[in-house]
């Protein structure tokens, strides 16, 4: 009888320390859904996350980089800073924002973040326009569905653009995993006739995943319709690195 009230002891006992885990350890099937290259964040950090990406942007002939920083502030929600050049942009942009993950994936197999961000046109120039965005995800299994709804415009209303995406990401087994993304974006006013009237992105994506950490490839193709012009298109070949501390 001692023994026995001693095993229902120990199990009491073990049952929290269980449910307070790393969840990175019991939450392998969340890798599909962290993929960020040519997509941006689905999921809040649990605590800190990094992450850089670059390459090359066959429909503007010219180099991109970009690297974020994301932190938790409370439960769901999170802020976040980006620094983006080249690409589509001739100058640095700063971004910063704050998201909020309507519909935690951590414990469902559904998944929906909100974001809000505001990006100037540049590190002294403070007009900008003002981007929400939408991302949904839904696991079945180790794979991941995510569509990306996303709106911005400038405070006077005379810029303005709508973005869509989808993405399909499989995971092969602990480390690995494979998928395809693709976002199109539309302007739906310009100030200028520099600008693309719209662009499009989309490739397949390779991934490696060990911990907290992973790195990610996509190669595929870009466009880029100007106002006046041709349309440029090319390959686009990117690189990320990201992790979480």
């Amino acid at each position: 009888m001692l023994q026995r009230g001693a095993l229902v002891l120990t199990l009491v006992v073990a049952a929290p320390m269980t449910g307070h885990a790393d969840p990175f350890a019991d939450q392998a099937d969340l890798a599909t859904v962290r993929s960020q290259i040519g997509w941006g964040t689905s999921i809040n950090p649990d605590r800190v996350g990094v992450w850089s990406e670059g390459g090359w942007n066959g429909g503007t002939h010219r180099a991109e980089v970009a690297a974020t920083v994301e932190a938790t502030v409370f439960a769901r929600a999170s802020v976040f800073a980006t620094a983006q050049y080249g690409g589509v942009y001739t100058n640095t942009r700063p971004t910063l924002g704050a998201a909020y993950q309507l519909i935690d994936p951590r414990k469902g197999a559904n998944g929906a973040r909100i974001s809000v961000a505001y990006k100037p046109e540049g590190l002294t120039e403070p007009e900008g326009e003002l981007e929400s965005a939408l991302v949904l995800s839904r696991r079945i299994g180790g794979d991941a569905f995510r569509a990306r709804l996303a709106y911005g415009q400038d405070p006077e209303g005379r810029e303005s653009d709508a973005e869509a995406g989808a993405s399909y990401m499989h995971r092969l087994d602990t480390s690995f995993e494979l998928g395809v993304t693709s976002r199109y974006r539309r302007a739906i006013k310009v100030k200028t006739t520099v600008e693309p009237r719209w662009d499009f992105i989309g490739g397949a994506v390779g991934g490696y995943v060990r911990g907290r950490s992973r790195f990610e490839l996509l190669l595929g193709a870009d466009s880029i319709a100007h106002t006046l012009g041709p349309t440029q298109t090319g390959v686009v070949g990117l690189v990320s690195v990201g992790t979480e501390i």
